[in-house]
């Protein structure tokens, strides 16, 4: 395990070939401790999956990139609209200009369509 930044304690683990988990730690004041993960899968075409915080996004993006250059992520995926699985959605979107997002259907069409600064794929 790389540790990323020292003063949040983001760090990149390698969990399978290829398949990157970064995690932030968190403390929640009166609920102890907990953590944001994202899963980087290094490929081809790289997919990062869930984005994180939109204000936790340098982190993200400096442990991304002690993996792969950033620029080269060409997926972005996430399971629902919520802030800590798309909340920095559209920086990344500029942060690597020829990745689209991924979502459901549900959530392309009451969300996603609106909030994406660029096109997006679909999953089923």
């Amino acid at each position: 395990m790389a540790v990323t930044n020292v003063r949040s304690g983001t760090n990149v683990h390698e969990i399978a070939d290829d398949i990157h988990r970064i995690n932030t730690p968190v403390e929640i004041p009166g609920a102890g401790g907990s953590s944001f993960n994202q899963y980087l899968i290094k490929d081809g075409e790289p997919l990062s999956f869930h984005t994180g915080l939109r204000k936790r996004f340098a982190l993200v993006r400096e442990a991304v990139a002690s993996v792969i250059p950033v620029e080269s992520v060409r997926h972005i995926a996430f399971s629902q609209v919520e802030a800590d699985e798309c909340g920095s959605l559209n920086d990344w979107l500029r942060a690597a200009p020829h990745a689209v997002p991924l979502c459901g259907t549900v959530a392309a069409t009451v969300s996603v369509e609106d909030l994406a600064v660029r096109a997006f794929g679909r999953s089923s």
